[in-house]
């Protein structure tokens, strides 16, 4: 009986070593596709983000970008990049870090930004950066995660998984596809926790497939982009 719980636990060990070592080795995998994939957005979306700057400046005073501070892997701080949507001044009103249906804060040009998802573009700069990956949690801004460490310490409570990202937050990820806006911190964070657990190819895969599924219209609008510079790059060429 001894021996066979020695050699049981021998089992679980080697697993659980090749389970760390191809986690590893997938990890810097995915770090590798996180910079050719935000090069590449970042190159083909460029006469967008100038068009919808443009437009952001015309119908609204302040800046084109709006930037913000987030609990990133291991709670280290950065500053995210996003289009700017609302009225500039506007950010502690009403609901404050977290947007509501029909708020006056967002602009016209916002909302549609918003609803097409291309203020979240300037991101790929954080991804390029290493701050972000293209998929994993959803980091918490430092306001709303102080927030919610105040309340758990005011409550005696343990702090549960999740809140802490174990891996590099990303602009999609599980949470994001479970609507995170409309669903309670505890299971945002249940989910957070689940992906940490169990990132894998297999799981990002179905991330992004759901996600491109998700974001039709934004991700057609890139992949037109793409073939319109390759089109002009070819008649360049050949003429």
């Amino acid at each position: 009986m001894k021996l066979e719980i020695k050699e049981n636990t021998l089992i679980e060990q080697i697993v659980s070593i090749n389970k760390s070592l191809n986690t590893k080795n997938y990890l810097l995998i995915k770090r590798i596709a996180d910079i050719g994939m935000s090069l590449f957005v970042l190159f083909f979306s460029f006469p967008l983000m100038v068009i919808l700057a443009a437009l952001i400046k015309l119908e609204s005073k302040g800046p084109i970008f709006y930037t913000q501070t987030r609990v990133g892997k291991d709670g280290k701080l950065f500053n995210v990049y996003k289009l700017r949507t609302m009225y500039t001044g506007t950010e502690s009103e009403g609901g404050g870090a977290r947007t509501l249906d029909d708020d006056p804060r967002i602009t016209k040009i916002g909302n549609l930004i918003r609803k097409s998802s291309f203020d979240e573009f300037p991101q790929f700069f954080n991804i390029l950066k290493g701050e972000m990956s293209y998929i994993g949690p959803r980091p918490l801004s430092l306001e709303e995660h102080n927030l919610l460490l105040e309340g758990f310490n005011n409550d005696e409570k343990p702090i549960p998984r999740g809140v802490f990202h174990k891996v590099t937050p990303g602009l999609t990820g599980w949470t994001l596809l479970h609507k995170r806006e409309q669903i309670t911190y505890k299971n945002r964070f249940i989910l957070n926790a689940q992906y940490e657990d169990n990132i894998s190819l297999g799981f990002d895969l179905k991330i992004f497939y759901l996600t491109f599924k998700k974001y039709m219209f934004t991700n057609l609008c890139v992949i037109g982009l793409f073939l319109a510079a390759l089109s002009a790059g070819a008649y360049f060429l050949i003429f």
